[in-house]
This record gives C-alpha cells, structure tokens and sequence, in this order.
C-alpha cells in the first residue's frame, strides 16, 4: 500500500509508463518501472531490466548500482523491444538522444524537429553558463542566496535563447550578468512593503541618474572587475543609509553593463535600461493602499504590466545586440507582455498577501474567476506574433523537409515553454477557477495535474542543465 500511495503521490512520468519518483536531485531519481527500452538514467546509468517489471514494481537503486559494474550483458526481459546485448552507457548513443532527449521535448511541446547535434551542443553550453553564472554570482556576493539566484537565472536563459536566434557566440557575458542580478537587488527595493516612500522615491531619482548619465568618475576605459564598491564612498540621501549595502550592489550591476557598452557609443542600451526603471517605478501603483483607499484601476494595470513586460525584454536584447529593428522591438513587447502575465500568474497568492493588483488578483479582488484571463493568457500565447519569422533567421539546422530555422525553433520552443508553466501554476491555483474551466484546462496538459502541480518545472529544467543530467 505504501508503494502504491508513493506511485500515486510522487511518481513522475518520464514517457509512456515509465515513472521515477522524484528529487530535486536528478542524481537521486529513483525508477520505479520500465521495460528494456532505456528510459531512466542514474548517474549516467541507462537503467534495463534483465526481466519484466510490471507497471509499479519498485526497481531500487541497489539495483541500478549493481548494473553500472556490468558493461555489456545479455537481456532476457522477453518483452517485444528487447534488444538482446544491452549497453550500460546507451544514454550517450545518438538515438537515444534523439528519443529520450530533444525527440521527447519536441513531442511534448509540438515543435518541428531540428538537427539534434546542433541542439545538444546549445544543452552543453546552456549548462556551462548556468554555472558560470551561479559561481560568478557567489564570487560576486558570497551571501546571496541560491532562491535569488535561481530568480536572476531563468532571466539568463532567455537571454542566452536570444544570442541562440541571433547567430552569435553562446556566453555570459558581463552585461548579461549584470542585467539579471539588478532584477533580486532592485526587488527588495522597489517591492518591499517595509522600505518608506521616500526611500522608493530617492533610489528611483538615482538609480535613474546612474543609468542615464553614468557615475561622475565614469571612465570609458575603465573596467569593473567584479569587487564590491566600498559603500561608504556612495553619497546616499538619509532614507537610502539604511540600504546603502544594496543600493552599491545594484550600482555595481550598472558597471558590469558598461564594461561591455560604452555610453557614448552605446546610447540605446541605456536608454532601454532606463525605460525598463521607469517601467518598474511605475509598478508601485499597482499596490492597493487599504489604509487611505487607492485601488489601481484594471486599465492602469494593464498599461502598466504591458510597459514593464515588454521593456524588460526590450533592455535584455539591447545588451546582446546593441541595436534593434522596429519589427523586433514590436516582437520583443508582445513576448514580454505575454511572460509580465506569466509571471503574475505564478506570484497571485504572494501578490494577494502584499495587496499588489495585478490583472489576475484585481480579478480575484473583483469577486470573479481567474478563468477568463487565464484562457487570454493562453490565446495570446498561441497568436501570430509570438512566433514571428524575420528576414535574418537564416541559421537553418533543420532537415530538409521542414527547413525550420534554429531562431524560429527557439522561439516556438519559448512559447510552448510557457505554456507548460501556465499550466503549472493553473494547477496549483485549483480554488481560484471554477470546476468546469480547471477540469477543461487539465486534459490540455502534458502531465497529469496532481503530477504537475508538484513538479516545479523550472526548477526541474535548471538542475537537468545545470548538473548536465541527460
């Protein structure tokens, strides 16, 4: 009984009945069935029965470790995909890559196949940046946290998808480093309820100055290397003294920016960051004040979340880039919208308890469902210009029949993505969507939803890539 509730409870389906049971460890999954087809890997270890295990029997890690002192042995599991003399290190042959890697990803998402050699070569350098990233971040600020961490690296991610569909060099670079550690340090500051107004209102005049203008000592051939500022040289206002550890971290972000873009050559970058600043000052008005009765309006929300979104993606293509195209930058503004909503979706119980109105939580605060702008939500995703084509998409790796270009399968693969974490936080919304709409949504999912809801997908994603499980 325990092995079933564990089964029931804790199983995470991989393909068609197979199942581990998870940890956010991928080191630890433990599988639970399989036939002799390889589908489950611990360690490296493409795990096959020498028998039949039915659907449930627990296949326990003693098991697999025996299995990795065997090279090569004969399977007599008698099932119709035996494959006789089995390989413990089949994980890295190519067709098992190819159906158990980017196969499975491109089945579960609907994306058109592309060269898959091309595809794992972006997996590995995914992998190195995302812990280039997370050592240079602890190098940086040894008390950061690995939450805050994670909270800047999903941001990376798509940065790093963008330098996939421009055609240039996967790296983490400074500018991307810096651009995405400003999003925890900027956080305390701008959405903390304890932080006073004034404060918020200062850091918002400063900060503005540092990124328009530059610091007063700027020196274009300076180069920032990645030392916290001496704090007590910063000529902070009263209200900023009791966060002035902070606001230095935040100023020394600007200079990793400007290790990569001078100012005088590089007045777009800044003025994308700038209008990404401005974008989230404004965002303060979407806090409801019980106390002397201002309530944003839903229109305001709307106007503020479409800002914020897509200048927020606007700034991070400026910093791989340095320049866009109006259609790009149109682009860029409908995705980022689409994932401000995404985000606010997922943070509608945290946003709840800090009375931040959002379109989700004034819906809520509304007395209403969030049924309908979660199936908006869910349109949006699906409509045209999420998944523009442009005229310099010309890296095709794709076969012959489809000619998918690689820019336009990141982006379709960004939008699929994000489907599946809609899905996700629908899936732990559960008391705040009518039985109808929560029952329809669920059988458009991937995954059962007392599967998903546990899952923590993006956490999933980062630790395959980071530890280079697969």
């Amino acid at each position: 009984e325990e092995l079933i509730y564990q089964f029931i409870v804790s199983a995470w389906p991989i393909c068609d009945n197979v199942f581990i049971l998870w940890h956010e460890d991928s080191r630890k999954w433990t599988p639970i069935n399989h036939s002799c087809d390889p589908n489950v890997w611990i360690n490296g270890l493409d795990c096959i029965a020498r028998r039949y295990i039915p659907l449930g029997e627990e296949l326990t890690i003693d098991y697999a470790t025996y299995l990795t002192t065997i090279p090569s042995f004969q399977c007599w599991c008698g099932t119709s995909i035996c494959r006789g003399q089995i390989k413990s290190d089949a994980y890295k042959e190519k067709w098992f890559q190819d159906r158990y890697g980017f196969g499975l990803w491109n089945d579960m998402f609907n994306v058109p196949p592309v060269n898959t050699a091309v595809l794992y070569g972006i997996y590995q350098s995914l992998g190195r940046i995302t812990n280039e990233f997370l050592e240079k971040g602890k190098r940086y600020d040894p008390t950061i946290d690995d939450d805050e961490l994670f909270k800047a690296g999903r941001t990376v991610w798509f940065m790093i998808a963008f330098q996939t569909q421009m055609n240039l060099s996967l790296s983490l670079t400074d500018s991307i480093f810096g651009y995405n550690m400003l999003y925890p340090y900027t956080d305390d500051l701008v959405d903390c309820n304890d932080v006073s107004r004034e404060a918020k209102k200062d850091f918002a005049r400063i900060f503005h100055e540092r990124l328009l203008i530059g610091a007063s000592n700027y020196d274009p051939k300076s180069h920032f290397n990645g030392q916290q500022s001496n704090v007590t040289l910063l000529k902070l206002p009263p209200s900023l003294q009791p966060y002035a550890d902070r606001v230095g971290k935040i100023f020394d972000m600007v200079k990793f920016i400007e290790n990569d873009w001078t100012r005088n050559e590089h007045q777009g970058v800044y003025m994308g960051l700038v209008t990404i600043h401005e974008s989230q000052m404004k965002s303060t008005l979407q806090h409801a004040q019980p106390d002397n009765g201002y309530i944003p309006t839903m229109a305001q929300i709307e106007q503020i979340s479409a800002e914020k979104g897509g200048a927020s993606l606007i700034a991070a293509v400026f910093l791989i880039e340095g320049r866009l195209t109006r259609a790009k930058m149109a682009y860029l503004e409908y995705l980022g919208f689409g994932l401000q909503m995404l985000d606010d979706l997922q943070d509608v119980e945290e946003d709840m308890k800090n009375n931040h109105r959002t379109i989700f939580t004034q819906s809520l605060a509304d007395g209403q469902t969030l049924d309908a702008p979660t199936a908006r939500l869910i349109q949006y995703c699906y409509y045209a210009p999420a998944f523009e084509k442009f005229s310099d998409d010309h890296r095709t790796v794709s076969d012959a029949q489809s000619g998918e270009t690689l820019a336009h399968y990141v982006r379709a693969s960004m939008m699929m993505f994000s489907v599946l974490l809609i899905l996700e936080a629908v899936s732990r919304l559960q008391q705040y969507y009518s039985e109808e709409f929560y029952r329809e949504i669920s059988t458009f999912s991937p995954l059962p939803f007392d599967v998903l809801k546990m899952a923590r997908v993006e956490k999933i994603f980062w630790t395959v890539v980071r530890d280079q499980s697969f």
